[in-house]
């Protein structure tokens, strides 16, 4: 996404913008890690993967996202540590209430389709200029 892209997303998505100074907004910013490990030895497929990110991802978040690729670790509730590739979203939007509600369901989902323990969700406002 470029800079061009993420100030139509903001202007987009609100009407009434909060100018700090001059160009710089107040937005926030959402991290959600998604691991690929399955129970049992198995992964998320890059095709599974896909299908997701076309079917739960994109209805959700038509204004645009980023998808990175991670490695990561975490120890499991029973205190195994876990070392797997992950699925880094990055979403950055107005704050609104409904998106909040698009966002849980998008994890509930993940966690429902792929049998997860969890999604790691990271929010943060921050600021955007360009």
């Amino acid at each position: 996404m470029t800079p061009v892209d993420i100030k139509r997303l903001v202007q987009a998505q609100s009407s009434s913008t909060s100018t700090v100074s001059g160009q710089e907004d107040i937005i926030v910013k959402e991290e959600l890690y998604f691991g690929l490990s399955k129970p049992g030895g198995k992964i998320v497929s890059e095709l599974e993967w896909q299908q997701f990110l076309n079917n739960v991802i994109t209805p959700r978040f038509r204004e645009g996202f980023t998808v990175m690729n991670a490695n990561g670790q975490y120890l499991s509730r029973n205190g195994k540590l876990i070392r797997e590739n992950t699925k880094l979203v990055i979403l950055i939007y107005q704050k609104h209430s409904h998106k909040n509600v698009q966002i849980q369901e998008a994890i509930a989902k993940y966690k429902q389709m792929f049998q997860q323990e969890s999604v790691l969700r990271v929010t943060s406002n921050v600021k955007l200029s360009f």
